[in-house]
């Protein structure tokens, strides 16, 4: 057993115990339901919570449920929030850390959806962005670069609803896609589609991503209110490659080629063991599989559209 701290000692770790207790009481966290995923998000900067509630307001809550994800931004320097290290925190333990502020908020999100993969275990998630239409969902599934981002937000601009941009939660007992509308995360050369949609894009500050360069968010909130999509079962498995000054066009594939390609982009597959490939194909077995090859944002989204209405009399029974 450790002898007692006498004196100085015992001073200097009350002292400690103090601060540490008072920076709680001073900076709380602060509660959100984003979809299916719950977190818990503290920070001494205040800037920093006002760029995520621009984000996820509509999404706070007094309280979040025991799985919550539980992230804190800390500085390393006594006049932290004019300049860094500032490294994030998951429940408790430093993961990473960033240089400047401008690039706390996109690595943030980054960083949530890494504690997603961790920690959402009781979802299969893949790589890709998914949204809805009359209660059946697409999933765009490809690796970065490929134009998910902004095939989603031309498709939100034709009043589809959001499930997410960045993962495809599905649910292995209902094979249902749920929804976690995180913001969507724009590169710059992107900004004029973006633009020319008439989506509004929050980049008053010029966010940098390693991974992206200069990066802004879409909020789907600010698309319309009722962006936010519900548990949908999987219609069409679209595989988007963009590439400039191309007509659009799309190219059947078997549910076979798909399931194994699907594989390939699911984060956790480890997690399901052999039920992963079981599940992907249930999942698929009632959809449509088209590898799309993507160029002008309008005719790539009406040819999506034109995809779609060939069921209009389906979707009507089913909506």
């Amino acid at each position: 057993m450790k002898p007692a701290l006498r004196g100085r000692g015992a001073m200097q770790q009350f002292d400690v115990c103090q601060v540490r207790k008072r920076q709680r009481m001073l900076n709380p966290q602060h509660h959100f339901s984003i979809g299916v995923v719950d977190i818990s998000l503290r920070s001494a900067c205040r800037s920093f919570l006002e760029e995520y509630l621009s984000l996820y307001a509509p999404y706070a809550q007094g309280s979040v449920g025991a799985n919550a994800i539980e992230v804190e931004i800390k500085a390393g320097h006594r006049y932290p929030w004019r300049r860094g290290p500032f490294t994030l925190h998951s429940d408790g333990v430093p993961d990473f850390q960033v240089k400047h502020r401008y690039e706390v908020l996109p690595h943030l999100e980054w960083h949530i959806n890494w504690q997603i993969i961790r920690n959402r275990r009781d979802y299969v998630q893949l790589h890709a962005s998914s949204v809805e239409i009359g209660g059946r969902a697409m999933i765009l599934v490809g690796d970065p670069g490929s134009g998910k981002s902004t095939l989603t937000a031309g498709l939100l601009s034709r009043d589809w609803s959001y499930l997410c941009d960045e993962f495809a939660l599905i649910d292995p007992e209902t094979r249902l896609i749920h929804p976690y509308p995180r913001a969507l995360c724009i590169k710059e050369p992107s900004f004029p589609v973006i633009d020319s949609l008439g989506l509004p894009l929050c980049r008053k500050t010029p966010y940098q991503k390693a991974t992206k360069g200069r990066v802004a968010f879409l909020n789907p909130l600010d698309v319309r209110p009722d962006v936010v999509g519900k548990p949908s079962p999987v219609r069409w498995v679209i595989f988007p490659k963009y590439v400039a000054d191309v007509t659009p066009t799309l190219q059947p594939l078997t549910r076979s080629e798909a399931a194994h390609e699907l594989a390939q982009q699911c984060f956790n597959a480890r997690s399901f063991q052999t039920r992963a490939v079981r599940i992907l194909s249930e999942v698929i077995r009632g959809a449509e599989c088209y590898r799309l090859r993507s160029g002008e944002i309008a005719a790539t989204c009406e040819l999506v559209q034109q995809l779609v209405q060939t069921e209009t009399p389906h979707r009507a029974r089913c909506a």
